[in-house]
């Protein structure tokens, strides 16, 4: 059997720049995906967010390793913590100009907070106790997910109400604007002299 389609002449495609022809459903669906950030490049943008940061914190200051200088736990917490903040500095400015979503912030701070209890088991425990440090490390992701959540939702927020308020400007801007041109006097292209 054939089945033959029947294309009218004038039907001409129409393409639309808003959702209002799909369903409510497949609209939520297509505003949620095109609130995420692409997944090449999330990886990207975590490889160079907080691996980075950890693997030049690991090379230069771990207790694991032989070559380094070995400092003390204290000096070494103080170390994992500036990581950890240059981490959220990095996400924040990826953030602000337009690198990413906001939905990366759950997971560069759940990382970083991984691998900082990597980093800090190492002071405590060699590798032969690798099991512990993973554990304590999965502890640091459970309670670093709540707070990275935390900060994507208040960040999409924050960035929500910064549009709102600017284009609130600019239509305000565009009334007065309108406004100042009405009330202006039309000059007239011939104008009389007396004598």
């Amino acid at each position: 059997m054939i089945v033959m389609k029947i294309i009218k002449n004038d039907n001409k495609k129409k393409s639309t720049s808003n959702l209002e022809h799909l369903p409510p459903e497949m609209q939520h669906d297509l505003e949620f995906h095109a609130s995420r950030t692409a997944f090449w490049k999330s990886l990207l943008f975590l490889i160079i967010e907080a691996v980075g940061p950890f693997l030049l914190l690991f090379f230069l200051t771990s207790p694991d390793l032989s070559f380094v200088y070995h400092y003390d736990v204290g000096i070494g917490i103080g170390f994992g913590l500036t990581m950890v903040f240059s981490v959220f500095l990095l996400t924040c400015l990826g953030f602000y100009f337009y690198f990413h979503q906001a939905d990366q912030f759950t997971y560069t701070i759940a990382l970083s907070w991984m691998l900082y209890g990597i980093y800090l088991t190492g002071y405590w425990w060699g590798w032969d106790k690798i099991l512990y440090r993973c554990l304590v490390s999965f502890l640091f992701l459970l309670i670093a997910i709540f707070i990275g959540t935390f900060m994507t939702v208040w960040m999409r927020n924050l960035r929500g109400y910064f549009q709102i308020k600017k284009s609130k400007k600019q239509s305000e801007s565009l009334v007065i604007n309108k406004k100042e041109n009405n009330n202006l006097p039309v000059a007239s292209s011939v104008t009389k002299k007396e004598p």
